[in-house]
C-alpha cells in the first residue's frame, strides 16, 4: 500500500474501532484429500478479525444474489490486517446470529484492500 493510502486506511480502522463491533470471520478449510481413503486430513481454520458498521446495502448486488436485503446485513469491515479480508463462505456472528458471508466487495484503491463491503446472510 503506499502511503497515500496508508493514512487513509489507518484513520478508517480508527474510525471503525471505535464505532463498530469487532467481529471475527472463520473459514474452515477441509485439508488434503486421500484418494486412497477417500478423507481428508490436516484441516485447518483461517480467521479474519477485525471492526464492522452496518450499513446500506446496494440492491442490486441484493438481487443478483437473490437476497432480501432487510434479513441480510452488508457490513462495511477493516481487516486488524490490511488487505486481509474474508472468503465468501465464511463464517461470522453479527448481533449474536450466526451467518455466513454471501459476497465481498473490498475498497482497494491502490492495491491491498483498506476496507470492504461484506453481505452476510442465514
Amino acid at each position: 500500500m503506499t502511503t497515500l493510502y496508508a493514512s487513509q486506511q489507518a484513520s478508517s480502522y480508527a474510525t471503525l474501532k471505535r464505532k463498530g463491533a469487532a467481529v471475527s470471520f472463520i473459514e474452515t478449510l477441509p485439508g488434503t484429500l486421500d484418494p486412497v481413503t477417500e478423507t481428508y486430513s490436516g484441516a485447518t481454520t483461517v480467521t479474519v478479525a477485525g471492526y464492522a458498521v452496518r450499513v446500506a446495502g446496494d440492491p442490486i448486488r441484493y438481487r443478483a444474489l437473490e437476497l432480501i436485503q432487510s434479513e441480510n446485513p452488508t457490513l462495511l469491515f477493516g481487516s486488524t490486517t490490511a488487505g486481509s479480508l474474508p472468503a465468501v463462505g465464511s463464517r461470522v456472528t453479527w448481533n449474536a446470529l450466526a451467518y455466513t458471508v454471501r459476497d465481498v466487495e473490498p475498497l482497494a484503491p491502490d492495491g491491498p484492500a483498506i476496507l470492504a463491503y461484506i453481505i452476510i446472510a442465514r
